[in-house]
């Protein structure tokens, strides 16, 4: 029965198979755009140069067994960053995790294979023994993909930090380390056969890609932390900006107020040359409010004037139809986020437009059916590209910096009451459309 039980080493062309499968899984969930057929023709020549090293690496004396491991790792970091061409922590975290993915799933499909030759010796022969690894590697490396063929973890593979980086690589290497110690104490009592070692092995690289997957979800989690903080702080500063936009219009109506006095002064001035200073000054004043616009919702108004004033400064043309009363139900906070951060995003595309006569913003609420319509559209003269996530990818050089939660916190809103939010880049307008219910 012992001797029955007895798993021999895994074959090296088996080993290569498993590397080059969990290589490709990496490729395809790093990959942004879909995988051409230049790509899978680079991949399959650095499989085939996966099976050369291997078959190498197999002459090699046993005290040089750790450097042909180390040549098959570097060779799937070669062929991770050739069909991929990610940042240098992304290679190095996917290769950290590819390589303990390959040793589990190697491991694995040979265990249950020779289980099976125990238990059924005709399914021993060499052809269908090569048929049935591929099956069992196939099947636990499309278990794999649906694992993390989601945005959590797609997220997390893709914004690796250089402490992630390095501390996946002594993660793997702990695991390999700790997975092979049963070769090494083949005597011990508890791992006296080969059978024993192996679901050793198993178990413990079961338990690494584990603690990759627990690291990833935390990562994920860190970042909506940071992302709900930053969208807070948007939230707050748009809000901000209201208030003090009210008080500056506040200051207005009592600057008008004193305007009437200041026209008495001058129907009673004589001197000709007095007068026409007063009224050019007055001129000046009034040029300075005449971005006044009126909707029907005292916020909405308050923002919009403050924009419009901005636009009538910076020679970009702005033009609006907005029924204010519709967005009456929308917390204060929620419409000067929606309202700044839609408008600013037009206005700063807008200042990258050379020729004033094409820096257009054009603002529209208007009621169709049962639903609100809030469309902002602006000419741009650049194409904007959208991500998976339906929202434009930041053209902002300084990624320290975070970017793009504005328009997070508008898709935000659009869920809050119900709505859905649409944006489009086509014929050289950006057009950004919320649909929210009236009920």
């Amino acid at each position: 029965m012992q001797q029955l039980l007895s798993l021999p080493n895994i074959p090296r062309s088996y080993t290569a198979l498993a590397e080059i499968l969990a290589s490709t899984l990496a490729i395809v969930q790093i990959r942004r755009s879909k995988i051409s057929w230049s790509t899978w023709l680079m991949l399959t020549g650095f499989g085939i140069g996966q099976f050369i090293l291997q078959f190498l690496a197999d002459k090699f004396y046993i005290q040089f067994w750790i450097l042909g491991i180390l040549i098959n790792v570097f060779w799937m970091f070669l062929t991770i960053f050739s069909c991929s061409r990610r940042s240098i922590t992304v290679l190095i975290y996917q290769t950290s995790k590819t390589f303990i993915i390959a040793e589990f799933l190697a491991a694995s499909a040979w265990q249950i294979v020779c289980y099976l030759k125990f238990y059924a010796y005709q399914i021993w022969r060499p052809f269908f023994q090569a048929v049935l690894m591929f099956l069992i590697y196939s099947l636990i490396i499309w278990l794999l993909f649906l694992l993390q063929n989601n945005d959590r973890l797609r997220y997390a593979n893709l914004n690796i930090s250089k402490k992630s980086a390095w501390n996946s690589l002594v993660i793997a290497m702990m695991i390999f380390a700790t997975s092979n110690l049963g070769f090494m104490f083949k005597q011990n009592s508890l791992l006296n056969n080969s059978s024993s070692i192996f679901m050793m092995r198993t178990m413990v690289d079961l338990c690494g890609l584990l603690l990759f997957y627990i690291q990833e979800n935390q990562r994920y989690e860190h970042y909506l932390h940071n992302d709900l903080i930053q969208m807070n702080s948007m939230f707050q500063s748009q809000y901000e900006q209201y208030q003090a936009y009210r008080e500056s219009s506040e200051t207005v109506n009592r600057r008008f107020h004193d305007l009437k006095h200041q026209l008495d002064v001058i129907a009673l001035e004589q001197n000709s040359k007095k007068r026409l200073s007063y009224i050019n000054s007055l001129r000046d004043d009034i040029k300075q409010f005449k971005s006044d616009v009126k909707t029907g919702n005292p916020v909405v108004d308050v923002v919009l004037t403050r924009k419009n004033a901005y636009c009538i400064e910076h020679n970009i043309i702005f033009t609006c139809i907005a029924n204010g009363k519709l967005l009456n139900k929308i917390d204060v906070m929620d419409l000067c986020s929606l309202l700044g951060n839609s408008l600013d995003n037009a206005i700063e595309a807008e200042s990258k437009v050379t020729d004033p006569q094409k820096r257009l913003i054009d603002l529209r609420v208007t009621k169709k059916g049962n639903m609100v319509i809030y469309s902002l559209r602006n000419y741009t003269t650049q194409a904007t590209k959208l991500g998976s996530n339906g929202l434009p990818t930041t053209t902002k050089k300084d990624h320290s910096q975070p970017h793009g939660y504005g328009l997070k916190s508008i898709r935000l809103i659009a869920k809050k009451y119900g709505g859905t939010l649409t944006i489009t880049n086509k014929d050289n307008w950006f057009k950004l459309i919320l649909l929210l219910p009236l009920s």
